[in-house]
């Protein structure tokens, strides 16, 4: 039987009662895209520095429960483990000798620098948009003059991303039990290919199904609107332009 796979968002990152959980959706999308442009901007280390630490403050201040922010931070953390053992060995530059081993200095910096605006955008991102539905998130872009077909994009690819993963697991399954072992040889390339393939013309199957259903409904390519757009106080206004004043004046140290 295939493995379950749940992407529902995680009942103890929304179920909270802090300040950034009841902040409008729509600040937080917009402190956040300040967030993502201060980290992808700034050059200075200690502005890196600056912005790690204002994400895991943001991170302390929507009381996440910790054993969640680091089991989450391991694993987004280890995929940068391959750039500390490629870049250190392959990005040209000064050599230094460690332990008879020969490095790159700048493949360091470079792995360093990676991984502190990696878990900067990470943490914040967990703080803000972590703390909110992801349906909530949604209409907050699109409220923000997101192209409304890149929202039922996103919509769409959170709602039936699971949905394929298991669809991958049956026909890995059912390799397995027809005696597949991957190895490195053509045959095993020409059968990657032709599970990739399988897996697309399942998605596209699946994908004119649920034009369908939803054409029958009714569906005229939006959502309808159930109640109107709350309005946002003076106070989480005046906290999200302290904080989109923070991220960006990080950028000027």
């Amino acid at each position: 039987m295939a493995k379950q796979i749940d992407i529902a968002q995680d009942p103890s990152l929304l179920n909270g009662s802090s300040y950034l959980h009841l902040m409008d959706p729509r600040l937080k999308v917009l402190a956040s895209f300040i967030l993502a442009l201060s980290v992808a901007l700034t050059r200075d280390w200690g502005s890196l520095v600056l912005l790690l630490g204002l994400s895991t403050l943001l991170v302390f201040w929507s009381r996440i429960p910790l054993t969640k922010v680091i089991r989450r931070l391991a694993a987004f953390d280890s995929v940068l483990i391959i750039l500390w053992l490629t870049l250190p060995f392959s990005a040209g530059g000064e050599k230094v000798y460690l332990g008879g081993v020969s490095i790159y200095a700048e493949g360091i910096k470079l792995a360093l620098a990676i991984t502190l605006r990696s878990n900067a955008a990470f943490l914040g991102f967990l703080a803000l948009l972590g703390t909110t539905p992801i349906h909530e998130n949604l209409k907050a872009l699109r409220a923000l003059g997101i192209p409304h077909k890149l929202v039922l994009l996103l919509h769409f690819t959170y709602r039936y991303g699971h949905v394929l993963m298991q669809e991958a697991i049956k026909v890995q399954q059912a390799m397995a039990l027809r005696g597949f072992q991957p190895g490195f040889n053509l045959f095993t390339m020409k059968t990657y290919g032709n599970f990739v393939g399988v897996i697309f013309l399942k998605a596209f199957k699946r994908a004119e199904r649920v034009t369908q259903a939803m054409v029958l409904r009714g569906f005229e390519g939006t959502f309808p609107e159930l109640a109107a757009p709350k309005r946002m106080s003076f106070k989480e206004v005046a906290s999200c332009a302290v904080l989109c004043l923070l991220f960006w004046g990080c950028t000027l140290v």
